[in-house]
Formats: structure tokens, sequence, C-alpha cells
């Protein structure tokens, strides 16, 4: 294998498959971000759901 099938072959398979990483990490990273978020906001509205609740049962029991 000469250095011309060695460079051909970095440029034709190595290239696409790191620029495929790259953006795959992106995407990863940006899905976990917004995974978080709502994750945070379910959480919230959990609590906030429950606050409800038992208030309107304390008052139903008054």
């Amino acid at each position: 294998m000469n250095m011309d099938d060695v460079l051909s072959l970095v440029t034709n398979v190595g290239f696409p498959v790191a620029i495929s990483f790259v953006l795959l990490r992106y995407v990863l990273h940006t899905m976990e971000e917004k995974l978080e978020k709502i994750h945070s906001s379910i959480s919230h509205l959990i609590e906030i759901t429950q606050d409800s609740a038992s208030s309107q049962q304390s008052k139903h029991d008054s």
C-alpha cells in the first residue's frame, strides 16, 4: 500500500467518520441539555400539583 492509497483511504473514510463523531457528540450534548430542562420542568409541575392537591384537601377537610 503506497502513500497515495493511504491518503485516499483517510480522505474517503477517515474524514467522514471524524465529522460523524463530532456531529453525534453535538447532537447528544444538545439532547442532554433539553432532557435536563424537561426533567426539571416535570419535577416542578409535580411539586405544584401535589401542593395544590394537598391545599385543596385541607380546605375540604375544614
